[in-house]
């Protein structure tokens, strides 16, 4: 089952929900009433707030303790006294949210012994509230609103416009066609509000303009019927009204006979929607009334003309001549009164000089708003955005945010977990109130988040760090026992058993405050160069120390690192569009290599030490002088970011590997050799054996051993890579894979020999120490690691 969505209308008088489950729309009706508009009333009795049909019930008893129209408080935003203690009114419209709630959970989970019982059941965790276009994006009420919904148990709280929510509800007969023009005419219980709308197609209304008269709805046409009443009777009620006498039983008398006279004229203009002429008994004075309709029409027209009125002013105000008009949507809990119809459709002739135009007929006006949210919660997996495809190598993604604004809600993926493709990361608040999903269309894992609950965001601003994942592996996954299977397709594997190895933590290398990007050991095995955003360190292998901090401006990002083969002089590269040669002895930076026009990602010294490389997002490969920093050559030919590079060991051919290709370069002429066949996404990584004959590439899909005298792939080892090295003696391939973990690999056999874990993130490089066995990886986690590795006879 689809996520359950609340939708609630919480209107002046009535509040009304619906449950939109799996497509399906159910109205939550009131258990004391039966009916699908709850009052929204509270009274308080004790400690205890009673809200709907029964408040409404014991307001007769005890008036002072019961309060109506409590959305009407909210502007003031004053206690409210009731049975002489005083609640903030967001309080009180969180007591009727609440049993909204706990009666939408009831008939969620099948009626009693549901959600509301001490059991459990499945509980609602979202909820789509409907409030006036004229609560100010930026104001307090609509904060309020999401507060008291908040409050009410609901996670995630969608804001929605009533008269957007109008134009999704369901209509009998003509429908308006997308691009009509549509006034939204909602006369509600407790306030008029005219909007208007152009029609799209799917849903995709837009509001273009909106008004409101916070003094004219349902209540104040009751209002002047009770003055009706009371002027025509009034010597009959005079007792009632004005007991003799003082005191508190006097006035709660008083107070009773006004509410029970209010509720008999809303009662009264209820049934000349049916008939013209009421006859009825006011039974608290033993008076029969009656009401002609004629009259009532007389008498709430010149109220009606001011809406017609304020609908006049919006068409001028928007530059809109009455010809553009398509349509009027009639909606509210006074809708169905005859008085509007007729207005609406100029048989009284007040307040426009419109033509006839068409009324659109909601299936049922004073639900509308409440089953057009509900449509319109039913539509929450379309409303969201996947975002631009991550760049592999720790560029944070970004989404495409509807207005361009918004502010974050919440993370609904923690860092460091994984997500599947299609899986919601985040969930923000756009200008309108409405909640939209931000999503990935890959799957990965999410490194880092960018920004927190509560921060305004904007579609320009990267907010977060992401490693995809590649696809499942053929024949077993990257974390599987040693000796899991690789597709050893053309390659003529080894009759030998597999090596056996052991594999011992050394040391954990901490003292980063940020993502271990790259790690290279120094030629004679003494250093360890470890890169991140804080800096790049140079570790003590022996003592497992920081000897030196090589720190540029603490904004870039730093990708990658290589030693010179004589060990004088380390290149990193960074975000900052250059790469950097520093001198180990001193710490000292000597030469900045500045040309590629976007963050710099891969770097390596060729074998005699006179040629640097880099790569970077500009699409490019640059040959640097390594002595003089002047860019000798530029071989173009991929088609995006280019991630990683790797001499062979002679020094005549150069790898890259990046987001669409893999390149074999001839470094002689700077020419294409070949493009290497097999990956089809993300290449980061990649190495020559040590005799030159293998060449190792690591990506999304698993990492490739190719034949470099042919360019055939001889093994695919499965399970999604960043980073990989081939031990000294070429026997062994490392991996470092995104399920925290590093993988030993028998290059011969092509079988897993080893799982290193230990780290407690994505593992990001890996790299052998120039003799020995010694192996260092790098993380996300802050860390770098050294581990033993030895044969096992």
């Amino acid at each position: 089952m689809g996520e359950p969505i609340l939708a609630i209308d919480y209107g002046t008088c009535s509040a009304r929900a619906a449950l939109a489950v799996d497509g399906r729309i159910e109205l939550v009706r009131e258990p004391a009433s039966g009916s699908a508009n709850w009052p929204a009333s509270v009274f308080a009795d004790g400690g205890s707030l009673i809200v709907g049909t029964l408040a409404e019930r014991r307001k007769r008893i005890w008036p002072a303790a019961y309060r109506g129209e409590i959305k009407r408080d909210l502007v003031r935003d004053v206690a409210v006294p009731l049975d002489g203690r005083g609640y903030p009114p967001h309080t009180l419209v969180t007591a009727v949210i609440s049993a909204l709630k706990a009666e939408a959970e009831q008939q969620l989970n099948g009626g009693a012994g549901g959600a509301g019982g001490a059991g459990g059941g499945e509980r609602l965790s979202r909820a789509v509230v409907t409030v006036p276009a004229s609560y100010d994006p930026s104001g307090p009420l609509r904060r309020v609103m999401i507060a008291a919904a908040e409050a009410a148990g609901f996670v995630d709280v969608d804001l929605l416009a009533e008269p957007l929510a109008a134009a999704w509800s369901p209509l009998d007969g003509v429908q308006p066609e997308p691009g009509t023009l549509m006034l939204v005419y909602d006369l509600g219980g407790g306030t008029f509000e005219g909007a208007l709308i152009a029609v799209g197609a799917d849903g995709r209304h837009e509001l273009l303009s909106h008004s409101a008269l916070h003094d004219c709805g349902g209540r104040d046409l009751d209002q002047i019927l009770f003055d009706e009443i009371l002027g025509l009777y009034g010597p009959g009620l005079e007792p009632l009204l004005n007991p003799p006498g003082h005191g508190d039983l006097h006035q709660t008398t008083a107070s009773r006979t006004r509410h029970e006279l209010l509720d008999f004229a809303r009662a009264v203009k209820h049934q000349l929607s049916d008939i013209t002429t009421v006859e009825d008994v006011f039974s608290p004075a033993g008076l029969l009334v009656s009401m002609q309709r004629d009259r009532f029409t007389q008498l709430a027209s010149p109220t009606l003309a001011r809406t017609m009125a304020c609908c006049q002013h919006l068409l001028e105000a928007g530059g809109y001549g009455p010809e553009k008009l398509g349509g009027v949507l009639s909606v509210g809990g006074s809708a169905h009164v005859p008085v509007v119809t007729d207005i609406l459709t100029g048989r009284l002739g007040v307040g426009t000089a419109w033509p006839t135009t068409q009324v659109y007929t909601p299936v049922d006006p004073e639900l509308a708003v409440v089953l057009g949210a509900a449509a319109w919660a039913s539509s929450v997996s379309t409303r969201r955005t996947t975002a631009a495809r991550p760049n592999p190598v720790l560029v944070p993604a970004r989404w495409d945010i509807p207005g361009a604004r918004a502010t974050m809600v919440r993370w609904l993926v923690e860092p460091g977990e994984r997500y599947d493709a299609g899986a919601v990361l985040a969930r923000v608040r756009l200008t309108d109130g409405s909640l939209f999903d931000l999503a990935m269309d890959a799957p990965g894992s999410l490194l880092h988040t960018h920004a927190e609950p509560g921060t305004p965001v904007r579609d320009a601003d990267w907010l977060a760090t992401t490693l995809p994942s590649g696809p499942a592996p053929l024949l077993g996954s990257p974390g599987a026992a040693a000796g899991a299977g690789a597709d050893l397709r053309g390659f003529e594997r080894s009759t030998r058993p597999s090596h056996q190895v052991e594999v011992t933590a050394r040391a954990t290398l901490k003292g980063h405050e940020r993502d271990v990007t790259s790690a290279a050991f120094s030629p004679d095995g003494h250093w360890l160069a470890t890169t991140s955003k804080d800096g790049t360190r140079l570790w003590d292998v022996a003592t497992g120390r920081t000897g030196l901090t090589l720190s540029g401006r603490k904004s870039i990002l730093v990708h990658d690192c290589a030693f010179s083969p004589d060990g004088r002089l380390l290149a990193t590269t960074g975000s900052d569009k250059t790469a950097r040669l520093w001198d180990v002895a001193t710490g000292r930076q000597v030469v900045t290599l500045t040309g590629h026009r976007g963050p710099v990602y891969g770097c390596a010294f060729s074998p005699d030490g006179s040629l640097v490389a880099t790569t970077g997002t500009d699409r490019t490969v640059r040959l640097w002088g390594a002595v003089s920093g002047k860019n000798i050559a530029t071989l173009a030919g991929h088609r995006g970011t280019v991630y990683g590079c790797a001499f062979s060991p002679d020094g005549r051919l150069l790898v890259s590997a990046g987001a669409e290709s893999t390149l074999l370069w001839d470094v002689s002429v700077g020419e294409i050799i070949m493009s290497l066949p097999g990956h089809t996404n993300f290449t980061g990584g990649c190495a020559f054996s040590p005799d030159g004959a293998l060449l190792a590439t690591a990506g999304n899909e698993g990492t490739r051993l190719t034949d470099t005298s042919n360019g055939s792939t001889v093994a695919t080892l499965p399970g999604s890579a960043q980073s990989c090295a081939f031990s000294p003696d070429g026997k062994l391939l490392a991996t470092a894979s995104t399920d925290d973990t590093a993988l030993l690999w028998d290059v011969a056999t092509g079988a897993a020999v080893a799982t290193l874990a230990g780290h407690s993130s994505t593992v990001m490089s890996c790299a052998f120490a120039p003799f020995g066995l010694l192996l260092a990886t790098t993380s996300t986690d802050m860390t770098a690691r050294l581990w033993d590795v030895i044969y096992r006879p």
